[in-house]
C-alpha cells in the first residue's frame, strides 16, 4: 500500500475514482483533532491491494479441513475398521506420473 502526502485536502482516494473525506473514517474524538489541524491524509490503494484483499476474504471464509471427517478417520483407524484402497492409491500415483511434464 502506498501512503502519499497529499498537495490538496481531497481525502481517501483510490485507483478507482471513488473519493471520501478523511474526517468521516475517523473516530469523533480523533476527528476533532483533525479538523483543528486542517491537516488531511491521503491514502492511494492500488489495483493489486485491492485484488489482494478480495483473495483474503474469500480464503478467510473458505474452512481449512472437515473436522467431522477427520474425528471419523481417526475412529476407524483406532477401531481398525478403516480400510486401504491400493489399487486406489496405485491407480492415482500412475496417472499423477502420466500427467508429469
Amino acid at each position: 500500500m502506498e501512503i502519499r502526502q497529499p498537495t490538496n485536502n481531497t481525502g481517501l482516494s483510490t485507483n478507482t475514482g471513488k473519493k471520501a473525506d478523511a474526517a468521516h473514517n475517523v473516530a469523533p474524538e480523533k476527528a476533532s483533532t483533525s479538523q483543528k489541524t486542517n491537516e488531511s491524509s491521503t491514502v492511494t490503494v492500488t489495483d493489486s491491494a485491492l485484488k489482494l484483499l478480495k483473495i483474503e476474504k474469500t480464503l478467510a471464509e473458505i474452512p481449512g479441513f472437515d473436522a467431522e471427517k477427520v474425528a471419523s478417520i481417526k475412529q476407524a483407524l483406532s477401531d481398525g475398521s478403516y480400510t486401504i484402497n491400493t489399487d486406489r492409491i496405485a491407480g492415482n500415483l500412475i496417472k499423477f506420473e502420466r500427467d508429469l511434464p
